[in-house]
């Protein structure tokens, strides 16, 4: 199935066909030949027809198309009563030969119109007669009218009447060319009482001459409401029709065509769908494909499923989506214990981890619930709920699947199958969005930058971090652009507010993150240096240049080795050399002042920085070598914070702590007073913060 693909418009409703134009079964042939064949009974008498199946198997839709053989000439008039239109069985037969007789005159007054005559008369004799002979043990009507119709009682004028109407009547249809063809259909979706009193109507009447009865319902249904006082209800089916035709079920590859052309149907709409085929087969063949049985599964599926793939099957893999639509729609018991069981269906597990025992017993107590679905949960634990089968065979999803599985869209990872269940995006999932949008442009700098710029700072941490899920799709043409601008981003994004206990999540660990993984794409040492260069060329501040060759080269504690260490020491001599001659253009911008510098004293062996230098520098350096440290008491979750600065690092920058004095002087009166520098005042004074 092609989500691309444009079938022909056709609301997919829950309504039988019309028309062998619509007949995607291929059952207009055979519908033809059974209304032919009955044109070639002897109909004098009266005929009885059942078209029979399940509900669902296309009665409706095999009457309809037998009207298209009745059309041809001689045609045949066809009138369809509908017993859902009476209200109790006390007006079923007043209502059906009022009805026939008004259709009559509608179908053709100058051939029927006697005929419509007489039956209203009838209709009219029989209402007051039912009221006047109730029989004991019967229904209110049935038998009643059953002693009017049959003749059996003369004894008052209103038999009489309805004798010498029925002898009209009798001899107006005996003069009949053609029969007349009553279609009585939905049987089945009546109450057990009043399937009765129509049999019982069909019954009686059925010797009318010229008179075609074909009654469409569900043999079994029908029989059960037919059963009395031991007597089967198939012995009485039997005594009433005469010829019967047992709708097929449809062929499972013309089945499977139409669930295919109505989910396509439903899908058109939807912008930026895309299916897993590789996925595709198992899980249709193995959860959607045992749950449709005939075409109004199919349809009522599509029905069903549309508003959920409208509104999230551009958000989670439609594989998924309709694995799940189907469950909803056809076991929906099934699906109101799965959205108790997310946990358990989403919670990865190490094999070095023990199995939760809990999880382990809502999963048996599923399986023991549902036990006819049990081959179902086993594939949806197997297609679509990985973590799921660790309770129920030897297997082990850790948590590196999660990126997979977030990547993807897919409900095995929690946010999405949360958002199938709620229809609302947790803000993981909302960040993670957007994460999507940077992935997309990757590939171009100017886009990348203009992007993430219109984004909430405080989510850009978080954003970024899920970059790092994309890794098996990156590619060499994202290598430049893509780490130059999340290097250049770096002083741009907040650290987390509200950290806890143990939250390392920086924006330069972070950022560097990514930039591995994406250098990691190209395996050539030479191949790598060369790209290093280019990203180097494009980074806007020594901080993050700085940390960019630290981490590129053999630094210890946190060099990758992606580069040589010969080529490494180049490029940490150019960039003290660089400094050295060029300031910070922004130095508000450098994120990591402090180090810059202590490269450059490490380099020359002398501090850096006087009293006089840029305050802004100053500032920025002082910034940079402030940490927070949090503590967190026993039994609480409150996590204290305490601000520190790398003080020893800090007058090793100015050459003494006197220096420092006289420096923080200086930025106080050019910038103003802030927490970094009455910091700063409280070292001068001496104090230190306690160790833990």
């Amino acid at each position: 199935m092609s989500s691309t693909e444009q079938p022909q418009e056709k609301p997919p409703i829950d309504a039988p066909i019309t028309s062998s134009a619509d007949d995607d079964l291929g059952r207009a042939p055979v519908a033809h030949d059974f209304a032919e064949s009955i044109r070639e009974l002897d109909a004098s008498q009266g005929l009885v027809v059942g078209i029979m199946g399940p509900w669902g198997h296309g009665k409706s839709s095999f009457v309809n198309l037998m009207r298209e053989q009745f059309e041809k000439e001689p045609k045949l008039t066809v009138i369809d009563f509908n017993p859902w239109m009476f209200s109790g069985s006390n007006q079923l037969v007043n209502f059906f030969f009022t009805e026939i007789g008004a259709e009559l005159n509608v179908k053709n007054k100058s051939k029927f119109g006697q005929t419509a005559d007489w039956l209203a008369k009838y209709a009219g004799i029989l209402k007051p007669a039912s009221q006047l002979i109730p029989v004991p043990f019967a229904g209110a009507l049935g038998e009643a009218a059953a002693v009017a119709i049959g003749g059996l009682a003369d004894t008052t004028d209103a038999d009489r009447s309805a004798k010498k109407v029925r002898e009209k009547i009798t001899e107006e249809l005996g003069a009949l060319t053609e029969p007349i063809v009553v279609v009585i259909d939905d049987i089945d979706r009546l109450t057990t009482p009043e399937i009765r009193e129509i049999f019982k109507l069909v019954r009686l009447t059925a010797s009318f001459p010229n008179i075609v009865y074909v009654l469409a319902f569900d043999r079994a249904r029908v029989e059960q409401a037919l059963t009395e006082d031991g007597v089967p209800g198939r012995a009485y089916l039997e005594k009433i029709v005469q010829l019967s035709f047992d709708v097929p079920q449809a062929p499972e590859i013309l089945l499977r065509s139409q669930v295919f052309n109505e989910l396509n149907r439903v899908l058109a709409p939807v912008a930026d769908v895309e299916l897993d085929e590789d996925r595709w087969g198992d899980a249709y063949f193995e959860i959607i494909d045992p749950l449709l049985s005939n075409m109004r599964d199919v349809t009522r599926y599509a029905i069903s499923s549309k508003s959920t793939i409208k509104d999230l099957g551009a958000e989670i893999d439609l594989v998924d989506l309709l694995a799940m639509e189907a469950v909803r729609v056809f076991r929906p018991d099934l699906m109101q214990r799965l959205a108790k069981l997310r946990t358990e269906l989403t919670k990865t597990r190490d094999y070095s981890t023990r199995k939760d025992d809990d999880a382990q017993k809502a999963v048996d107590a599923l399986l023991g619930d549902f036990p006819e679905d049990a081959p179902l949960i086993r594939a949806l634990f197997s297609r679509i709920f990985p973590v799921a089968l660790q309770y129920v065979e030897n297997s082990s999803y850790g948590s590196d699947w999660l990126a997979t599985w977030r990547t993807a869209h897919r409900m095995a990872h929690g946010d999405y199958l949360n958002l199938y269940f709620d229809r609302v995006a947790p803000d993981s999932l909302v960040a993670f969005r957007s994460t999507e949008g940077a992935f997309a442009v990757l590939d171009d700098a100017k886009a990348l930058k203009a992007y993430l710029s219109e984004l909430d700072p405080e989510q850009l941490n978080t954003i970024l971090e899920g970059l790092t899920a994309y890794e098996k799709k990156f590619t060499t043409e994202m290598i430049v652009p893509a780490s130059t601008t999340l290097l250049n981003f770096i002083d741009r994004i907040p650290e987390k507010k509200n950290a806890g206990m143990f939250d390392v999540s920086r924006p330069d660990l972070t950022v560097g993150r990514v930039v591995l993984r994406l250098l990691r794409k190209v395996e050539d040492e030479a191949a790598r240096e060369s790209l290093v260069s280019q990203i180097l060329a494009g980074i806007e501040t020594y901080s993050s240049r700085l940390d960019f060759i630290h981490s590129m080269g053999h630094r210890e504690g946190s060099g990758l080795k992606l580069i040589s260490e010969a080529f490494a020491q180049q490029l940490q001599d150019e960039f003290v050399s660089r400094l050295k001659a060029t300031p910070p253009a922004e130095p508000e911008r450098e994120w990591d002042a402090w180090r810059i510098y202590d490269a450059v004293r490490d380099s020359t062996g002398k501090a850096p920085l006087t009293a006089s230098s840029d305050p802004v520098l100053i500032r920025s350096v002082l910034r940079s070598a402030k940490s927070t440290a949090r503590s967190q008491t026993m039994g609480s979750r409150m996590v204290k914070t305490k601000d520190r600065l790398a003080w020893d690092l800090v007058v090793g920058l100015f050459g003494s702590e006197s220096t420092v004095k006289r420096a923080v002087s200086n930025v106080r009166r050019k910038l103003g007073s802030d927490n970094i520098l009455d910091l700063a005042d409280r070292y001068l004074e001496g104090w230190r913060p306690e160790r833990f």
